[in-house]
């Protein structure tokens, strides 16, 4: 019995939002058949329920609304995330549970059998590909489906955890609401560096990339998926060498190598900013673009060229103690997180949250992963926030308790020294433009001075871990 307690998490919602509302057929009646995309997706539940010393759920007594069981599915890791009690419980094999991820496997499944089934209007795909789009100009931000990438120039990606349609109209919401502040800078963004958005269509089940994150958890090292491997051979190969050919596995079969300051070089122009299980994507991306990469240079031309790519994250916490890449990963929390925990960096990686949060009344903690390269900024999340939207002050209420991006591309109205947008702001131009390592956290000399006086102290306080 492995005692993972979402299983009583998923019991409970599913009486209450299932079995609650569902009409009971006696035995004495007919019992209509029941639907095998139902009976497999269910089954799968009562699998993960039984295992962990839950009662399974004799749902065949019900008529069950398959309208109600489809967003319940949709939903697993809604009531995961608003577990909250859960949340201080989590033991890192809880993130890695086989049978956590084979249910949301089961549940990406049943998303996609139901489409044209009881009316549901809902359509899913879970074999779609990544959309990549280029961000041509952005204060208005233009942007259309990217072409030729060039290697010789400083190049941003975006991995976002979002599913929206793939059309520029979508795009220019969202990259106008939440990352506009960010990249103002017309000097640096468009003209410096090439940034793109990298994203899945709306097809995608939530379920899907739910899966594929934990996947990615479980197996850091090596796991990446046809999708990250195809990306990699449409985007990224110019990066590795020239003319190169794969085959169906996607084995590089011919192609021509460059000489190892040329590949540093191209390696050094891919930067990457991913949020939440977007930073997922990223990860598997890169393992996908490492194994091309030593399959034409030996382990270490390899190894060092990875180590040139810089990502930062936003609610994601590194996977390994020694990565292959270098990083910045942010995240916020709030002091008193005594049932407003910071919910997703706690489910994917509770222990290291644990570790790094920050503690007290200052703005920020710094904390360097073993590997020397890959730091941690763990953010305090303000009491109170009034950001700028629609062309007026708002109040703004997280209800993921620190999760959500704002807190890094938007200005507090209520805070003069924006110490966490302004570090941000800072750290993503720098990072664009090429440079590495924890000079990437300094502020610029025109920076607030209070913001470069006590970043400066924080930086001294780093934790090693």
């Amino acid at each position: 019995m492995k005692n993972n307690p979402f299983a009583k998490v998923f019991r409970t919602a599913f009486e209450t939002d299932i079995l609650s509302g569902a009409v009971c057929i006696p035995q004495s009646s007919d019992r209509p058949d029941i639907a095998p995309r139902v009976s497999c997706f269910l089954n799968e539940l009562n699998k993960f329920l039984r295992t962990n010393g839950e009662k399974p759920l004799l749902y065949q007594k019900y008529a069950i609304d398959e309208h109600k069981l489809l967003e319940y599915a949709l939903f697993l890791r809604g009531y995961m995330r608003d577990s909250q009690t859960i949340l201080s419980q989590l033991q890192p094999h809880h993130a890695t549970d086989q049978g956590l991820i084979d249910l949301f496997r089961a549940s990406s499944e049943y998303a996609v059998a139901c489409n044209h089934q009881f009316g549901n209007k809902k359509i899913f795909n879970n074999n779609v590909d990544y959309r990549l789009w280029q961000i041509r100009s952005t204060p208005q931000s233009h942007v259309e489906t990217a072409q030729n990438i060039e290697t010789s120039r400083h190049n941003m990606f975006l991995f976002m955890p979002f599913r929206i349609k793939d059309n520029e109209a979508e795009l220019q919401k969202w990259i106008f609401m939440n990352m506009q502040n960010t990249m103002e800078n017309q000097q640096v963004f468009g003209k410096s560096v090439d940034v793109y958005v990298n994203f899945f269509p709306i097809q995608k089940s939530r379920s899907s990339n739910i899966h594929s994150l934990l996947q990615t958890i479980k197996e850091p090292e090596t796991y990446y998926e046809q999708t990250d491997m195809l990306f990699v051979q449409k985007y990224w190969k110019d990066f590795i060498g020239q003319n190169i050919i794969f085959d169906e596995k996607g084995q590089a079969i011919s192609g021509e190598t460059l000489k190892e300051n040329e590949l540093l070089q191209n390696f050094s122009n891919i930067s990457i900013f991913a949020y939440c299980s977007g930073a997922a994507n990223a990860h598997r991306c890169l393992n996908a673009l490492y194994d091309v990469t030593s399959q034409m240079y030996d382990e270490n031309t390899a190894q060092k060229a990875m180590q040139k790519i810089e990502i930062m994250t936003y609610g994601f916490l590194p996977l390994q103690q020694h990565s292959r890449y270098s990083g910045i990963h942010f995240y916020t929390n709030a002091i008193d997180d005594v049932n407003r925990h910071e919910p997703f960096v706690n489910l994917n990686n509770h222990l290291l949250y644990e570790q790094t949060k920050c503690k007290t009344d200052t703005p920020a903690r710094y904390s360097v992963m073993p590997d020397g390269r890959n730091f941690i900024v763990s953010l305090r999340m303000p009491e109170k926030m009034t950001i700028w939207r629609n062309n007026q002050p708002e109040q703004f209420q997280d209800k993921e308790f620190g999760h959500s991006i704002l807190f890094l591309t938007k200005e507090n109205l209520l805070d003069s020294d924006n110490y966490a947008y302004n570090l941000f702001r800072s750290a993503f131009e720098q990072t664009s433009l090429g440079k590495r390592g924890a000079d990437i956290l300094n502020f610029t000399p025109r920076s607030n001075t209070n913001n470069i006086l006590l970043n400066s102290h924080l930086k001294g306080q780093m934790q090693r871990l």
